[in-house]
C-alpha cells in the first residue's frame, strides 16, 4: 500500500490561531481565512511572493514570517471596503479595484536587496511593510504607494523627526526630484506616457488617546506656544489611525496615496530648497521661511524637516497654515529693530508686529546684509 503524498502546508500567516490548510495549487493560496471560514482572501494582486510553506528539510530558512495583528487587520480590512460583498478576486493574477483603479498589493520584505527603502541623513533605512501599486489608467498616472502599520507611541522615538515618519512624508519629494534631474518623471507603459509618483502612509496601531501623552508629538502655535496634535493634524502628517471599523480609516489611506494635501506642497518646497540652497528662488512667503530655516546653522536633514512640520501642522483660527512661521519671523523682526541691526535705524520696532509679510521682510534684510 503506498502513501499518499501530501500537499504543502500553508502556515496561517494572520494568526496563530488560524486554519492550517493544505494546498494543492501553490499558485492560488488562501493568505486570510478566519477559523470559522466565514472570510477567505485568494492572494489579492499578488500580496506575498514567494508563499511561506512548511519546508520539509531542517537546513531551509523560510521568512519573513506571519504577519502581525494590525498588518493582518490592514490587508483584511483593505479587503473589506474594497470588496463589501466579500466578491473579491480569487488569482493572484488579478488585481484590486478601487473607483476604476487597478490596485497591486504586494509585501515589502525588510531588509531584503530587491526591497523598496527609504532614509534620511545616516539614519536605519525604513521599510514599509506593504506596497501598494495604484494604476489609474483614465489619468495614466502610477502610483507607488507604501503603508506601514506602525505603533507610534514607541515605534517613532524622535517625534516629527523620527526618520520613519520623515521618510514617509518628506523623502518621496526627495526622490521625485532626484528622477527628474534624470529626465524620468514619466514613464513609458503601453506606449503611452504615464507620471510616475510616489506617496506613503502610516497606519497608527497606537491609538489616538495613547499619543496624548506623548510630548514629542507637540505643535507650534500662531501664538508662540505648544499644543497637542489632533487627528486632523496627524492626517495631514500622512498618519491615520487603525480602528476596527475600515470604512473609518481605510478610505483616508487610499486618498492620502492619490491626492496631496497643503503639507505636500510645503515638503516639495523644503526639498528643493535643501538641494538647491543659495540657489534656491523664494517667490511665496513661505518660501522665504524655509529658505531662513534652511541657512540657519548645521541642520540635519531630519531636523530641518521636523521643525517644519512642529510648525506647520497646526492651523489657526481661520483655517490657515503657518501661522507660527509668520510670528517667528515677526518677533525676530522686532528684535532686530529694536536692537538697531540688519540695517533698522530710525524705523520702530514696533511697526514690524504689523508687517505683513515678516518672513520675506527678514529674509531680504538678511541677504542684504550678507552682501555687505
Amino acid at each position: 500500500m503506498s502513501k499518499v503524498k501530501k500537499g504543502p502546508v500553508q502556515i496561517g500567516l494572520f494568526h496563530e490561531d488560524e486554519i492550517f490548510t493544505t494546498c494543492t495549487d501553490v499558485d492560488n493560496l488562501p493568505l486570510i481565512m478566519k477559523p470559522s471560514g466565514s472570510f477567505e482572501v485568494l492572494a489579492p494582486g499578488s500580496i506575498y511572493q514567494p508563499v511561506l510553506l512548511t519546508p520539509n528539510q531542517k537546513d531551509i530558512l523560510v521568512g519573513p514570517g506571519t504577519l502581525d495583528k494590525h498588518e493582518a487587520d490592514f490587508v483584511r480590512h483593505l479587503i473589506q471596503y474594497l470588496y463589501p460583498n466579500g466578491d473579491h478576486p480569487k488569482s493572484r493574477k488579478t488585481p484590486l479595484a478601487w473607483e476604476g483603479r487597478d490596485v497591486w498589493l504586494k509585501r515589502n520584505i525588510e531588509k531584503d536587496p530587491s526591497s523598496f527603502r527609504l532614509r534620511l541623513d545616516e539614519s536605519d533605512w525604513f521599510y514599509p511593510d506593504f506596497i501598494l501599486w495604484i494604476l489609474d489608467h483614465e489619468n495614466r498616472i502610477q502610483t507607488l504607494g507604501f503603508v506601514d502599520p506602525k505603533g507610534l507611541a514607541i515605534g517613532a522615538a524622535g517625534g516629527w523627526s523620527d526618520y520613519k515618519i520623515l521618510s514617509t512624508i518628506y523623502m518621496p519629494h526627495v526622490v521625485e526630484r532626484q528622477l527628474a534631474r534624470c529626465e524620468k518623471p514619466v514613464v513609458d507603459r503601453d506606449g503611452n506616457e504615464w507620471q510616475f509618483r510616489i506617496r506613503g502612509v502610516i497606519v497608527s496601531t497606537s491609538p489616538f488617546e495613547a499619543l496624548r501623552e506623548h510630548k514629542k508629538f507637540l505643535l507650534n502655535t500662531e501664538d508662540l506656544g505648544g499644543a497637542d496634535p489632533q487627528e486632523e493634524d496627524y492626517e495631514r502628517a500622512r498618519i491615520v489611525f487603525q480602528k476596527d471599523d475600515p470604512d473609518t480609516y481605510i478610505p483616508k489611506v487610499l486618498s492620502l496615496l492619490t491626492v496631496d494635501n497643503s503639507i505636500d506642497g510645503i515638503m516639495k518646497r523644503a526639498a528643493e530648497v535643501r538641494e538647491l540652497g543659495e540657489a534656491f528662488s523664494p517667490w511665496h512667503e513661505f518660501d522665504y521661511d524655509l529658505a531662513l530655516r534652511n541657512s540657519e546653522g548645521q541642520q540635519t536633514d531630519s531636523e530641518y524637516v521636523g521643525s517644519i512640520l512642529r510648525n506647520y501642522l497646526k492651523l489657526d483660527d481661520f483655517g490657515n497654515f503657518g501661522g507660527f512661521a509668520r510670528e517667528r519671523c515677526k518677533h525676530e523682526l522686532f528684535k532686530q529693530a529694536k536692537a538697531g541691526r540688519l540695517g533698522f535705524g530710525s524705523e520702530k520696532a514696533s511697526r514690524m508686529a504689523e508687517h505683513p509679510t515678516p518672513c520675506e521682510e527678514l529674509w531680504k534684510r538678511k541677504q542684504k546684509k550678507a552682501l555687505v
